[in-house]
Order: structure tokens, then sequence, then C-alpha cells
């Protein structure tokens, strides 16, 4: 079941890209087909990724809890950590960490973190860095989102701005094993990328 899963999502990700495909070579525009063939062909060749990274990850064992707990301050941002939890998410067979930051003015920032050992984890993890190897960029009148590198590592971030409420988001998956999510609420994108520099990464293995 979980070798199906995994390869369904592979084969969704694909089929997207060759409907994008198809869809810029009726429009005509030739810049536009050359970008999608090459975001094309950067998902075929980056399955071959998602095969070896799956067998490299999948027989190691995942990080304890209190290896999860060293990654995560107690504060970030100046925000204090209010909620905690790790450990093994039982139902889908993953070890996982989420904590909670906030402050008196409704200033919230969560990270989530995935670990990649394992065959679920393997799984996830490495379609998500499929997905990353996609150039893509859209832009909103009140935000955007697009694929770009943090420390050289590939990333896909946004911001949304409405009234005087910023959100931001990244997602990143660090020494292609760990998928990071960051979400904040009262914080430019600009300002949650400091939030890498703030986490304990060296207790990653």
């Amino acid at each position: 079941m979980k070798k199906l899963m995994m390869t369904t999502a592979v084969l969704m990700l694909v089929a997207c890209s060759k409907e994008e495909k198809v869809k810029e070579e009726k429009s005509g525009g030739l810049s536009e087909m050359i970008t999608t063939a090459k975001n094309y062909n950067k998902v075929s060749s980056s399955m071959q990724d998602v095969t070896k990274n799956i067998e490299n990850l999948k027989n190691i064992p995942p990080l304890t809890n209190d290896e999860l707990k060293a990654v995560l301050p107690e504060q970030l941002l100046g925000l204090k950590r209010r909620e905690l939890t790790v450990g093994d998410n039982a139902m889908m067979n993953l070890s996982t960490a989420e904590a909670k930051y906030a402050d008196d003015n409704n200033k919230r920032i969560k990270v989530e973190i995935i670990d990649g050992a394992g065959e679920t984890g393997s799984a996830m993890v490495s379609i998500m860095m499929m997905g990353l190897n996609v150039n893509k960029e859209k832009t909103t009148e009140t935000g955007f989102e697009k694929s770009t590198e943090i420390n050289g590592v590939k990333s896909i971030i946004s911001e949304d701005k409405n009234g005087d409420r910023i959100n931001s988001k990244i997602q990143t998956v660090l020494k292609n094993r760990y998928l990071l999510t960051l979400s904040a609420d009262g914080f430019s994108y600009d300002e949650l990328q400091k939030v890498l520099a703030e986490l304990n990464n060296s207790a990653l293995k």
C-alpha cells in the first residue's frame, strides 16, 4: 500500500507536468514552451533521485523524541514556545515534531518537521524533493509563491498580506532527509527566513 501511494503521487506530479506542457503548446508561446520542457525534464530526471533517496533512507532509524526536541528552541524571533509535540505518528508510521510559538500580540510561528527515515517518511520527503526541482512562481495582488534557494537549499516560499496582517511560509528539505515547514502569522518572508538560523539544525543527523 505504501509503495502504491508513493507511485501514485509520483505519477500525479508527472501527469500535471505533462498537462502544463500541453497547455503551453496550445498557447503558442515559444519561451513558455521551452520553460515547460525544462521543468518536465527536471521532474523526469528527479524521479531517479526519488528512488535513490528512498533506498538510502528507508532502513535508517528515525530520530528519538529527545533528538527531535533538541532541534526546537524555547524561543523563536522573540516568541515563546507555547506547545511542543514530538514522537511517532502511529497512523502514518512517521517520526514528527511540531512546535508552536506565540506572543501577546497575535504573532505566531509554527515549525513542523518530518523525519524521512523509514519507508513512509522516505517516500514523502523524496517526492517533496522532486517537487522542489520544478521552478515556479506565482504573483497575486496580495502576495507571491515561488521556488528559490535559501543558503543553497531548494525551497518553496510564499507571502500574503491582507490589510495590516501578513502571513508567510517556507517549505524545504534539510540534509536530503528532513521535511521542514515554517508557517507564520505577523511575519514577512524575510523575517521568517531568520528562523532557520535559530533552529538547532546540528541536532539533525
